[in-house]
């Protein structure tokens, strides 16, 4: 399946003029025995435009180009005095830097923007199940039938926008949407690198710019929802997740006020990943940092360490609905991968921990 310039305006992505050349070529981004398929190539003259990734399962992905090409296309032209060219291939056009709009379809769909590094929507996160090509084609009829004019000036306003850097900060509410109408809330609870610079000890073993998050019980077409009302409402148990969506302002801040001591932090439990200093027992808790001797206790459960790190919330409309629905955090809990001693279902392996740390 490919897009028609139809999808294409609707999704915000940039149409194939009429006078560009299309060439296939075939797919050699991934190993032969991961992927077969092709590569379907745009050029306005000897400018590569367009790349359509498609991979023989049905999934698919677009992105737009500006890479000038020399000696008949077979080599894309040095980008800079320094540079040499390179061979046209699957490869080396990965490792060039898109513009602009993209989409992908791996039974889900993303639609975003590799310049401002948002995300306009992804069907996961709006909680929606996985979709054949005949339910792809389902939704983004009915994604064409429901935009209205502002849904249209939205998306060609989000395609066309520049690259922000936002400044953030703990304590910060923040407002996202789930899908094209529906707003959710959140708060940020920590940030991880502003606490350790400033002398706090934590067990720092997550990767990037990591922030605290939690996410409210809310879901809204009112953008405008007050920091006010929001403490009223009940999080779902807060993770870590890196800064871009922040930094980048996919996520916006709405308001600030002190984070209450007694916040939800995640719990991190297990030995020390330290090569040089491994013989050591470690436990965190957002602000609050243990450490006991190993050679002197045992370590009670190597399954706690808890030190995953997301690109974005660990949580999704659908989620968040049964949440609201229940009014507890049971369902976000259910998910068996969650390894975290707050889940009540390791309330003795908690005290037994606790115990332990002395907490």
């Amino acid at each position: 399946m490919e897009l028609t310039n139809e999808q294409r305006k609707y999704l915000g992505l940039e149409m194939i003029e009429p006078d560009w050349e299309r060439v296939e070529i075939p797919n050699n981004c991934v190993k032969p025995e991961q992927s077969t398929g092709k590569d379907i190539l745009f050029f306005d003259g000897d400018v590569l435009r367009k790349v359509i990734w498609l991979h023989d399962n049905g999934y698919f992905h677009e992105n737009s180009y500006q890479l000038p090409t020399q000696d008949n296309r077979t080599m894309i032209a040095p980008l800079t005095k320094r540079g040499k060219p390179k061979r046209l291939n699957g490869v080396n056009i990965q490792r060039c830097t898109p513009y602009g709009m993209y989409f992908d379809y791996n039974g889900g769909i993303v639609i975003a923007n590799y310049t401002t590094q948002r995300t306009y929507y992804s069907s996961a996160f709006a909680g929606v199940p996985f979709m054949g090509q005949k339910e792809l084609q389902t939704f983004l009829d009915k994604w064409m039938a429901d935009t209205t004019n502002k849904d249209f000036a939205e998306i060609q306003a989000f395609a066309h926008a520049k690259r922000r850097r936002c400044k953030y900060k703990e304590g910060d509410f923040f407002r996202f949407k789930y899908d094209r109408r529906n707003y959710g809330y959140g708060r940020i609870l920590l940030d991880v690198g502003k606490f350790v610079k400033d002398g706090g000890k934590f067990w720092n073993i997550l990767m990037g710019k990591a922030l605290c998050v939690s996410v409210y019980h809310i879901i809204t077409e009112n953008p405008n929802v007050t920091i006010e009302d929001l403490q009223k409402l009940q999080s779902c148990p807060s993770s870590y997740m890196m800064d871009n969506r922040f930094f980048y302002g996919e996520y916006e801040s709405i308001g600030n006020a002190p984070v209450p001591e007694n916040a939800d932090y995640p719990i991190m439990y297990g030995r020390s990943v330290n090569a040089l200093d491994k013989n050591k027992i470690c436990f965190c808790r957002g602000r609050e940092y243990r450490e006991i001797p190993l050679s002197d206790n045992e370590l009670l459960f190597t399954n706690f360490i808890n030190n995953g790190i997301n690109w974005s919330l660990n949580v999704n409309k659908t989620l968040v609905e049964e949440c609201i629905k229940a009014g507890t955090n049971e369902p976000f809990w259910n998910d068996s991968r969650r390894n975290d001693l707050r889940n009540p279902v390791f309330s003795k392996e908690l005290a037994l921990v606790l115990k332990q740390m002395g907490g």
